[in-house]
């Protein structure tokens, strides 16, 4: 509820439909008087009256006059004529007159109309002077006021655009009430003001006292919630009417629009700094648990082997094997965390490409797949770390045999000298990969839409294309094609023979 001095208008009345009708002169319209005239404009009535006010005693004397002649019974014709002629004079000269008049009472209107015309088109410094104490200048008087009220509102509503312009996300709510406060006094003219962000009613709504500083108060809302409540004291000089008030509660509204929007930004902020210390955690656990699992996982697959050879024994090579994919699991993840974290640094080296991919294809063990190896390298060399290209290879080699179901496997090493790179293609004869699945297929930890929930770590993919890229290279998802499954190319920077 907002306190202001001066009696509160009450709420327009709705008029019921039907015809318009004009109001008559003196109704009220909403609770407003209204006053129209019917008829002629105030000058051409003005005129009139003064006419009919010089003729008709003029007109009067003559018929009293020859009222008299025609009784004492020695009327003249000559006489007659003069008498009417001289009727004539007066009513030509009263007709003269009562304009000359009109006019000169009509000046003070339309010095009056054109000063509202000026103040309608913007110009409120031109002041409206009419001497004297008459309705006249009590009217000029009046409209200076109002037109000096606008050019004050005008001066508030400025600094208040200017104000409310200089606002910010970055500041915390509580910061930002604090100087919406300060510059509500600056603008309104306050002798104080405090934007409390708090519960309306726990402030006590003021009584104005005369002689004392006026309280002054208005709510702050937005999106049907309370936020808090505008509280100060303006001069006990200083007249604040409803355009007044109207204005404090347009600025406490876009000054809760700002607090909520801080709020809101400072939340959103809160919550990030949060998730960033949570990512950060999640990575340290990570990166320890990675290093933690690498010595245990390399004691059992080094007394794994030594049993083997001793005993040779199926168990044992399934542990083995077991133990060697939990490893690449395990780094995979340390090698997500090395990403994330910017630390990944290739190390590069000039090598051949075909060799290593016939490596890691044994180092695989699928002798049950059938496997083809096409070089057209024609001498280039890779430029690459071999550790992660062997990485990537393993990662699209185990995929193929994995989800291409056992068919058969090309790969193929080609060349673009124009690019400057070389690229080694890996192509099976399963189902291939869905549309549904070509757009997030190299996503951390996702998996194909006919993929097992449990099965893999979701980060093969993702971790062979970051690796690429950080050599300079990539690693992308081929169109699908007649006859051929899913196809993957690994591209990486590459060098002639003769260059190297």
């Amino acid at each position: 509820m907002s306190t202001e001095p001066g009696p509160a208008a009450g709420p327009a009345a709705t008029p019921a439909p039907g015809p318009e009708v004009a109001p008559a002169p003196g109704v009220e319209v909403a609770g407003v008087p209204v006053y129209r005239s019917a008829g002629l404009g105030f000058r051409t009535r003005l005129t009139l009256g003064l006419i009919v006010a010089a003729v008709l005693p003029v007109l009067g004397f003559g018929i009293v006059v020859l009222l008299a002649t025609g009784a004492a019974g020695d009327a003249s014709s000559n006489l007659m004529r003069v008498l009417l002629f001289a009727v004539a004079i007066a009513v030509v000269f009263a007709v003269l007159l009562a304009a000359y008049l009109a006019a000169d009472l009509g000046a003070p209107l339309r010095a009056i109309a054109r000063s509202v015309e000026r103040v309608s088109a913007g110009d409120l410094a031109t002041r409206l002077e009419l001497p004297g104490d008459d309705e006249f200048s009590r009217l000029a008087e009046s409209h200076n006021r109002l037109a000096g009220d606008l050019e004050r509102r005008n001066r508030e509503l400025r600094r208040i655009l200017d104000s409310l312009g200089a606002v910010t996300l970055h500041e915390r709510p509580e910061v930002l009430a604090q100087r919406a406060g300060e510059q509500a006094r600056a603008a309104f003219g306050m002798i104080d003001c405090a934007i409390l962000l708090v519960d309306p009613r726990e402030i006590p709504i003021e009584e104005p006292v005369p002689g004392d500083p006026v309280p002054v108060r208005a709510e702050l809302s937005v999106a049907g919630g309370v936020l808090g409540v505008a509280v100060g004291h303006l001069p006990a000089t200083r007249r604040w009417e409803h355009a007044d008030q109207d204005l404090f509660e347009l600025f406490a509204i876009e000054v809760s629009a700002a607090l909520r929007n801080a709020q809101l930004y400072a939340r959103v902020e809160d919550q990030n700094r949060r998730l960033v210390a949570l990512d950060e955690a999640k990575d340290d656990f990570l990166r320890g648990v990675s290093h933690n699992l690498q010595t245990p996982l390399a004691s059992i697959r080094g007394y794994a082997q030594q049993l083997a050879a001793e005993a040779p024994d199926r168990r044992l090579g399934i542990i083995t094997e077991q133990a060697d994919r939990l490893s690449r699991m395990v780094r995979q993840l340390l090698t997500v965390s090395r990403i994330e974290s910017g630390v990944l640094r290739p190390r590069l080296e000039v090598f051949a490409p075909a060799p290593r991919v016939r490596r890691t294809w044994e180092a695989l063990g699928a002798g049950d797949v059938p496997f083809t190896l096409d070089d057209h390298s024609a001498g280039w060399l890779a430029l690459a770390d071999p550790d992660q290209l062997d990485q990537v290879l393993w990662a699209i080699l185990d995929n193929a045999v994995r989800y291409g179901g056992h068919t058969a496997i090309d790969a193929s090493v080609t060349v673009d000298s124009g690019a400057g790179l070389v690229s080694i293609t890996i192509a099976d004869h399963g189902a291939g990969v869905g549309d549904d699945d070509r757009d997030r297929l190299f996503l951390r930890y996702e998996r194909g839409a006919g993929r097992p929930s449990g099965e893999g770590s979701g980060l093969g993919l993702y971790v062979a294309r970051e690796l690429c890229r950080a050599m300079g290279g990539d690693v992308v998802l081929e169109p699908s094609a007649p006859g051929r499954g899913a196809a993957f190319t690994v591209s990486v920077p590459a060098e002639a023979a003769e260059e190297s």
